[in-house]
């Protein structure tokens, strides 16, 4: 503390003796009455109360007996990363002279084997934060161990990256990556342009017909009438089986009975489901409109039921 209490003496004589850099008595008193409120708030142990008074006087004399004392009590409270960034500014800082910037240089060369640097790769223009606190592209920023979030400020859509750091280590980030991919220029890709709001894609297409009907609703009308052929077969075996039974009751004919009738059971359910889901995809389709050009010839499937020993085998064949 002896160079803290020497740098603010010194301050203080600047303070009173009216220096240039607080010539005006307005700023120069609300100056000294924050330093001196820093000072006590120092000496009493409240290290964040102090660092923020000797800010405060900063704020209205810069001065870098101000920051000096200010990353002091930054250290002291233990949040090293903003100590380090204090006396970064007194190295950046135009009335900063040779010993100020000694004093810092040497302040921040204890506090930096126990940080870790990210540098924001980019124009000094592009603004970007680091978790919570705002910088500029060029900038080296202190950050404690630890994971970090880098992302771009006042950018819509602007990423984020994530930056994990070690004691001592350092990490550079390009924030032209941050920008979002829409502003980036594609170049040219081979493909047609998307259309603007302004353009209709049917309306630019050429004539168009209503009513195009697609192949997946000729699908399910196929699979409506396989099934439908499915249910008149099997239920043909269900009578035969019926009648082979009443003829001759025996447990083979009782379990053919039954096991066409399950067949026959299950081709209407599959019938009917299939006609509702075409039928629902044919009123869609009918209020569809498409280019002609596009319209596509379709062909009615082909069905064929084919039945084999000892139970029933359905075969269909579509073409769309």
């Amino acid at each position: 503390m002896k160079r803290t209490a020497r740098l603010a003496v010194l301050l203080c004589s600047v303070l009173l003796s009216g220096a240039p850099a607080y010539a005006q008595k307005g700023g120069k008193d609300e100056a000294r009455r924050f330093f001196n409120a820093g000072q006590k708030a120092f000496q009493a142990g409240r290290y964040v109360e102090a660092a923020k008074a000797f800010e405060e006087a900063f704020r209205l004399k810069p001065h870098p007996f101000a920051l000096i004392n200010a990353g002091d009590a930054w250290e002291k409270s233990g949040d090293t990363a903003l100590a380090a960034r204090t006396f970064q500014r007194v190295l950046k800082l135009e009335q900063s002279g040779e010993q100020d910037r000694g004093d810092a240089t040497e302040r921040l060369a204890k506090l930096t084997p126990k940080l870790g640097i990210i540098e924001l790769q980019g124009d000094p223009s592009q603004r970007a934060r680091v978790d919570q606190d705002e910088f500029v592209g060029g900038d080296r920023v202190y950050v404690t161990p630890g994971e970090h979030v880098v992302t771009l400020v006042d950018v819509d859509g602007a990423k984020e990256r994530k930056v994990d750091l070690a004691a001592g280590a350092s990490r550079g980030v390009d924030l032209a990556t941050l920008k979002p991919d829409a502003d980036k220029d594609p170049g040219p890709t081979g493909k047609d342009p998307e259309p603007t709001p302004d353009e209709d894609p049917v309306k630019d297409a050429g004539p168009t017909k209503s009513g195009g009907v697609r192949a997946p609703t000729w699908i399910f009308f196929g699979l409506t009438a396989v099934a439908a052929g499915g249910a008149v077969y099997f239920g043909l075996q269900v009578n035969d089986a019926e009648k082979k039974f009443n003829d001759q009751p025996t447990r083979e004919e009782y379990d053919r009975f039954e096991k066409n009738k399950l067949y026959t059971n299950v081709a209407i359910g599959v019938a009917g489901v299939s006609a509702a889901v075409g039928t629902f995809l044919l009123i869609k389709d009918l209020g569809r409109k498409v280019p002609a050009e596009k319209q596509s010839r379709v062909q009615l499937p082909s069905v064929g039921v084919a039945p084999l020993s000892g139970g029933g085998v359905l075969v269909g064949a579509g073409r769309f």
